[in-house]
């Protein structure tokens, strides 16, 4: 079977995670970003080499930043030996990039360390953040370049050495049938009216739009109101949709929304659009993006999909399970054969 390099990439970030993060429960709102752990200036040593604590602090707050909420202490305690075993993976890979003899490509290191950017506002809090954590560019940029040495050594010790036949895919398909059930679908047309349309919102401030909510609630669903009486006297509601929608996918479009599932959109719009016949049209319905009008043009019924649509997603699942107990296999002989001491 042939598998691209995207499932590859999957699979190192899979696996460089593993012990890594995973979901971590919160609390209510966050009183402080400060709450970092007694953590020694030395988490751990791999084969002699040290890990120490600032770019433990640093990975810590960043994950902490994007949760925005309060942990208990234990749940930090969790969180920071979730890193610190991260860590210790990494630096296993490093040293085996290293009697290897491998190199990261500094395009890889650099495009990383502009995405680790892109999470701050500007480069004075990125900056900010790092002298905090007592950490620089070119510690980030080694880090980021044991990432790199993983993909290679990974990669390369996976690549040509998982196979999946097609009697394996077609078995998984018949032994999990009802994963492939397909609900019935519907496919519509829409004007959308929304207190903060597309141009406001580009030409204006957040906090402004925030004042204003109830006065943009209430002209949206005047407007609303206005289009309705429009489609009621016998517009279309295509020709509606590309004078007043703002929603800007499907306006040009006539409003048209193509085919989806209940589960996927918000649950009154679904139960609106379940209630009509073809061709029917909604009442006014508000959901978190406004105020719509909905057409009912199509539906489907449900239905198992066919095994040659599924076929070669059932290949890369396959793939990555094998790959993944592969990979973890050799992780763990890297393990067997290091000295790791944890010191936190």
């Amino acid at each position: 079977m042939r598998v691209t390099k995207k499932w590859f990439s999957l699979l190192i970030i899979g696996v460089l995670l593993v012990g890594g993060l995973g979901t971590v429960h919160a609390e209510g709102p966050l009183s402080s970003l400060n709450q970092i752990p007694a953590i020694p200036n030395v988490v751990a040593r791999v084969n002699g080499s040290e890990i120490p604590a600032n770019f433990i602090k640093f990975e810590f707050m960043r994950v902490l930043k994007k949760l925005k909420t309060r942990l208990t202490s234990p749940q930090k305690d969790k969180m920071v030996r979730q890193i610190i075993d991260k860590e210790i993976v990494r630096e296993l890979m490093y040293q085996e990039g290293q009697k290897l003899n491998l190199k990261a490509d500094p395009k890889v290191v650099e495009e990383g360390l502009k995405a680790l950017r892109s999470a701050y506002k500007n480069d004075d809090e990125f900056n900010k953040a790092l002298d905090q954590r007592n950490i620089t560019e070119n510690d980030l940029k080694r880090s980021i370049e044991v990432d790199a040495l993983a993909g290679i050594i990974l990669e390369n010790h996976v690549k040509g050495k998982v196979e999946i036949d097609d009697a394996e895919v077609k078995k998984y398909y018949d032994d999990n049938r009802e994963k492939f059930h397909r609900p019935e679908a519907y496919r519509v047309s829409h004007v959308l009216i929304s207190p903060f349309p597309p141009d406001l919102i580009r030409n204006s401030k957040i906090e402004d739009l925030r004042a204003r909510k109830d006065e943009l609630t209430k002209k949206a669903r005047e407007k609303i109101l206005e289009v309705q009486k429009e489609l009621k006297g016998g517009t279309d509601i295509a020709e509606l949709a590309k004078k007043y929608s703002h929603d800007e996918v499907s306006s040009d479009k006539g409003g048209d929304l193509g085919f989806f599932y209940a589960e996927g959109v918000e649950k009154s719009f679904s139960e609106a659009v379940a209630k009509l016949k073809i061709g029917e049209v909604t009442d006014v319905v508000e959901t978190k993006f406004g105020f719509h009008l909905i057409k009912l043009t199509e539906t489907k019924a449900s239905e198992y999909a066919p095994f040659k649509e599924m076929e070669q997603a059932i290949q890369e699942h396959l793939f990555m399970v094998k790959a993944q107990d592969r990979v973890a296999d050799y992780m763990a002989s890297l393990r067997k054969k290091a000295k790791i001491e944890i010191l936190y």
